[in-house]
């Protein structure tokens, strides 16, 4: 029984992932390495993959049916909000296609438990300062803000 940590290797991923290993958890990260780098996840298996890339299915069906895994933490996604004003299909194709992907996968295999790294950005232009995380969600401002409320409210359907 293990957990996938799918953009495992970024900044924050890594963090994650030393965490679960510290407390003797079984992890498998998943990672384009395009943020990321192999060293950050060492103790951890990785597989190299974008998961919003044609091979992401089969992949992650033997990643998830191999490794047992049981919970899954998704911080795989584009992250660069001018950016994705420029690139709004990027964004779209990574975030939201990619996030499917995922939840086919973990639907496929039975894996039930997910941990999404969200963004402040789904509430929009908020009405209070703080942020709850019962606000409802608000109109995104830009593609980045978008693709992760897509993310969302794809979770909360399933």
């Amino acid at each position: 029984m293990s957990i996938l940590v799918a953009g495992g290797a970024g900044y924050i991923g890594a963090h994650v992932v030393r965490l679960l290993l510290e407390r003797g958890e079984e992890v498998v990260v998943v990672d384009d390495l395009s943020y990321g780098t192999p060293e950050r996840v060492k103790g951890a298996s990785l597989v190299e993959l974008d998961v919003a890339s044609g091979q992401a299915p089969q992949t992650l069906a033997e990643v998830m049916d191999s490794h047992g895994v049981t919970a899954v933490i998704h911080f795989a996604a584009l992250k660069a909000v001018g950016e994705s004003v420029k690139k709004p299909m990027e964004y779209y194709s990574n975030n939201v296609s990619g996030s499917l992907i995922l939840l086919e996968e973990m639907q496929r295999a039975g894996v039930k438990s997910i941990v999404f790294s969200s963004s402040a950005t789904v509430y929009g232009d908020p009405d209070t300062v703080p942020i709850t995380e019962t606000a409802p969600l608000g109109e995104a401002t830009n593609p980045y803000g978008a693709s992760k409320q897509m993310m969302e409210r794809m979770m909360a359907d399933l």
